[in-house]
């Protein structure tokens, strides 16, 4: 099983203290050289998780002062890089879960197919989810794995309820990068009931195709995402 590296577990840490209220809000971090005298490890794994809770914004770093807990921010799921669904919305004030609807082997539709690189019809996992947040519905999930990628998927339940975890350590997947994109939609009835919303209520459609360290296709999703979870990205000047 692949081992996190040094500094997502710090990250993963700092995490459970701030959301159990062992560090509160403006509490000032240790600095990052008794950081990572605590953790073992260098300055610079340090702030790579630093560099990880600013963006996510369970921190505030303030120069010549330090680095402080940040209070909750907007609730959302943020797209700052490649990551989980639970992750996404982590630092936004709410707890991620998951309704599994399906996961089976099938027979790919044209679309699914030209997405994976793979001819019509050709088997893959499809797993289907509705994710939610302080156990409201959120968004829908449609994601297709290759058949190759994956051959047990369906097999056993995801760890963590995580698809990206579940291709990373049970599967030996790299995940390099994912091609998105967003745009405006309705909701049919089926999708409507499985959102608990009605239909014709607006959403956005997202389409993500993940790709891994070989250049594979590892994943291909749609997902339906009501409009009180918005997406979040901060943009950074050069």
């Amino acid at each position: 099983m692949a081992r996190a590296p040094r500094y997502q577990v710090i990250y993963d840490d700092l995490v459970l203290q701030i959301r159990s209220g062992t560090l509160v809000p403006a509490a000032r971090l240790p600095s990052e050289t008794d950081l990572a005298r605590q953790y073992g490890v260098s300055r610079m794994t340090v702030r790579q998780a630093l560099d990880l809770l600013d963006s996510d914004r369970f921190v505030v770093r303030r120069q010549g002062s330090g680095t402080f807990v940040s209070g909750h921010g907007e609730r959302g799921r943020r797209l700052n890089r490649l990551r989980s669904f639970a992750e996404e919305i982590a630092g936004t004030g709410g707890e991620a879960s998951t309704r599994l609807i399906h996961c089976a082997t099938a027979p790919t539709p044209a679309d699914v197919a030209e997405a994976l690189g793979a001819r019509d019809d050709e088997p893959a996992n499809r797993l289907t989810r509705v994710r939610l947040v302080d156990g409201a519905p959120a968004a829908l999930q449609d994601a297709w794995i290759p058949y190759a990628v994956a051959p047990s998927l369906c097999r056993e339940p995801l760890l963590d309820d995580s698809l990206y975890r579940t291709l990373t350590e049970r599967f030996g997947v790299e995940l390099r990068y994912a091609d998105q994109s967003m745009t405006a939609t309705l909701l049919t009835g089926e999708q409507a009931e499985l959102l608990d919303a009605r239909p014709g209520t607006p959403a956005l459609e997202v389409r993500r195709t993940t790709y891994g360290s070989r250049g594979e296709t590892v994943e291909f999703t749609t997902s339906w995402t009501l409009p009180g979870f918005p997406f979040l990205l901060r943009i950074d000047a050069e």
